[in-house]
Formats: structure tokens, C-alpha cells, sequence
């Protein structure tokens, strides 16, 4: 049984096993995720469009194993009602979805047409900036959507929210740096953001950027004030290589080329083992005076503007 059967069989079983039920409900929602259709089920409260998305892959695996599908239904239900015995009633008012866990994410423009029309989001180059509540629990770490629906009821307008999501320490205080080595070893030297001091040895001006969650870290380049301390620690501007969703490198202006930078992106692009996390095509610049970041065109998109002229001779 292929995923998509699969994920659709689920919903059904776990639609009988809710029968009877009022104060919750299974939804199931279709989202493009860079240009291919993706279906996930969330667990509502009865009267909303939004909730907690369901582990569907894990359950996909554990079918995979051998475990039947009614049981996976059994099993999903009986954690989500253990789940309600604790969740108040109003699900804005829990913990997890305040407004001081909302953290911004970084996704492609291009394939997430689809869930771009049911969530807020600013555009960055060819880019998107999204939101994201981020839920911590004994189990681990999640994140969820923030919607539409929830930024109306707030009042906010989409720059008020990336605002908030910039100063939220959830945010701030996440972000994870790992050297850029040869050397194996020193590269697994990771570092928080408040350990930044250790740059001043790296003898490579050249980090990997992430979060220590080591999920969307890509998005930790919009935090202008970190920017603005690993370049004054490089002493100079730097090249954002966007790796994928998850992590960006950082390499000083004077320690590679232009057109070296964009080859490791596009080495990165070509050979990634997850081609579903890609986040862009493009090489990005911060510039540590204008404190700001910059895309910088392809090669091929440079000689478009700028066409190399063509002698008589030769076109004969």
C-alpha cells in the first residue's frame, strides 16, 4: 500500500473509532510541499479548522513493520484522548500555542502555493517567511502552523507578527552553530549563540547555522543582531549558503569566490540525500553595514541582464 492509500485508509479507521465523540474531531488536510501534494490529519476540537497534526509517517512506518491499521487507529486515538484530560478548553489558552512560542520560518516560494493561501507569510526573495508555534513536551519537540484564522482573532497584521516571532526568545536564544572543518572532529564543536566568543578561535571563517532543535534553522538568519555579531567576529560581510530548511552556512566575503559559493550550493542542491527539504536555488549576502540581507543572482540570470555582445564576424 503506497503512503497516499495508506494515510487516506487511516483517517477512515480513525474516523469510526472517534463515532460517538463531540469535543474532538479528525480533519484531514491536502498541502503542496515543495510542488507535490501532501495529506496530513490533525486532531481538532470540535468547531475549529485547525489542531495538532497527527505522526502519520511514524504510523507509515509501523504498518510498514507489520502492524495492522486498525490497531495504528486504536492506538493514535487512545493518546489523543489521554492528550484531552489535560488540554483546557480552549486550545489558544494552552501553553504551547502563546504567542510567545510562535517562531518564523524560512519555506520556498515555489511548490507551497497551496498552504501559502491558508497561512500567513511575507515574502523574501524567492523565499517565504511563515510562522510556526513551536511545542516542546516531555515527548519532544513539534511546531504547528499558525493560520489565518489565528492572526485575525489576535488583531494582527502579518508585520506585527513577524515582529513578535523575531523577539520571541524561543527564537532567539535557539540558534546552534557547528564549525566548518576538514577536520571531523572539530566539526562536531557546536556552540549557542551566547557562546560566540569561541568564533574568535576558528581559524575557518566558516559555520553552519541551525537551531538546537534542528528543525527550520535555516530561519535563525533573520536574526539581525546574531548576523551582526558573526560578521563582526569575521570582520567582514559573509555569503549565506542555504543549505536547506534545516541549516544555512556561513562563509566569510574574503575566504571563497562568488561563483565557488554558488557551486557548493548547487553540490548541496544536486547530491541531497532529502531533494524535499531544498530551499532555494539562490546564494544570499548579508551585508554587516547595511545590516541586511541580499540575493545574489545565478550566473545564468546575470547573463541574461547583461547579454556578451556578438561580433558581425561571428555571427556569420
Amino acid at each position: 500500500m503506497e503512503h497516499s492509500e495508506f494515510i487516506e485508509e487511516l483517517e477512515i479507521r480513525l474516523q469510526d473509532q472517534m463515532k460517538g465523540g463531540t469535543a474532538f474531531s479528525i480533519r484531514a488536510q491536502t498541502m503542496q510541499k515543495n510542488g507535490e501534494e501532501h495529506k496530513e490529519i490533525l486532531y481538532c476540537r470540535a468547531g475549529d479548522t485547525w489542531g495538532l497534526p497527527l505522526p502519520t509517517e511514524e504510523a507509515y512506518d509501523d504498518f510498514l513493520e507489520g502492524i495492522p491499521i486498525e490497531k495504528i487507529a486504536q492506538k493514535m486515538v487512545k493518546l489523543m484522548k489521554r492528550y484531552t484530560e489535560v488540554v483546557p478548553r480552549k486550545w489558544r489558552t494552552e501553553l504551547a500555542l502563546l504567542p510567545e512560542n510562535i517562531i518564523p520560518v524560512l519555506i520556498p516560494s515555489e511548490g507551497n502555493e497551496a498552504l501559502l493561501g491558508t497561512i500567513p507569510h511575507i515574502p523574501f526573495y524567492d523565499l517565504q517567511i511563515t510562522f510556526k508555534f513551536r511545542v516542546i513536551d516531555e515527548n519532544g519537540c513539534d511546531t504547528v502552523n499558525v493560520t489565518n484564522e489565528y492572526i485575525r482573532e489576535q488583531g494582527w497584521t502579518e508585520k506585527e507578527l513577524l515582529d513578535l516571532s523575531l523577539n520571541n526568545e524561543i527564537f532567539k536564544e535557539s540558534a546552534l552553530f557547528a564549525r566548518m572543518s576538514e577536520k571531523a572532529e572539530e566539526m562536531a564543536v557546536l556552540a549557542k549563540a551566547d557562546e560566540l566568543e569561541q568564533l574568535k578561535d576558528f581559524r575557518e571563517h566558516a559555520l553552519l547555522l541551525t537551531n538546537i532543535y534542528f528543525d527550520f534553522g535555516a530561519a535563525s538568519v533573520l536574526n539581525q543582531e546574531l548576523m551582526c555579531r558573526i560578521a563582526d567576529k569575521f570582520g567582514e560581510n559573509m555569503y549565506i549558503i542555504p543549505a536547506d530548511i534545516e541549516a544555512c552556512m556561513l562563509v566569510s566575503e574574503s575566504d571563497l569566490a562568488e561563483k565557488d559559493v554558488q557551486e557548493i550550493l548547487d553540490c548541496f542542491n544536486r547530491f541531497s540525500p532529502a531533494p524535499e527539504k531544498k530551499l532555494s536555488d539562490h546564494i544570499y549576502y548579508f551585508d554587516r553595514e547595511k545590516r541586511e540581507i541580499q540575493q545574489i543572482p545565478r550566473p545564468e540570470e546575470k547573463m541574461e541582464k547583461h547579454p556578451v555582445p556578438v561580433s558581425d564576424k561571428r555571427r556569420r
